[in-house]
């Protein structure tokens, strides 16, 4: 999977070590390897990194499946259940604001998001699979 600059967090430091023996395998690397040739600054890796035994900067490279939105997993919903429901939800992606974003598909959930939305409707008698709008592999640029 390719990596562009527009798929790398604003403010998440990038590396150019090359003398590193793991920029192989280190994200960090690959988006420094990405940047565009008109970019004049942005956060990066210094070279006292490499001083330890291991790199506290190092960032597997991972990919992961994130869910885009969400707007058809609430109609087998029971009336009843849907208010306390969006409500709990609202509360674990951290309100208002940012559950219109996941639900319109402006940010991604992780698969540990999707897990604990899985476990929501499973502790409210729905056992059918949640399915959300669309599917894409993504970076994994954080451990959430």
């Amino acid at each position: 999977m390719e990596l562009t600059y527009q798929q790398i967090p604003t403010g998440w430091p990038l590396c150019f070590l090359k003398e590193c023996v793991r920029k192989g395998e280190c994200l960090r690397y690959r988006a420094g390897l990405a940047i565009p040739a008109d970019l004049q600054q942005t956060l990066s890796v210094t070279p006292s990194v490499l001083k330890g035994p291991v790199c506290p900067m190092f960032r597997k490279i991972e990919t992961m499946r994130v869910a885009v939105g969400f707007s058809r997993i609430f109609r087998e919903v029971k009336q009843r259940h849907a208010p306390q429901m969006r409500a709990e939800l609202t509360a674990y992606l951290g309100g208002n604001g940012t559950y219109y974003r996941y639900l319109h598909g402006h940010r991604a959930l992780s698969p540990e998001q999707q897990a604990w939305i899985a476990e929501l409707f499973r502790g409210y008698g729905y056992t059918e699979e949640v399915v959300f709008d669309a599917y894409e592999e993504r970076f994994r640029f954080y451990n959430d």
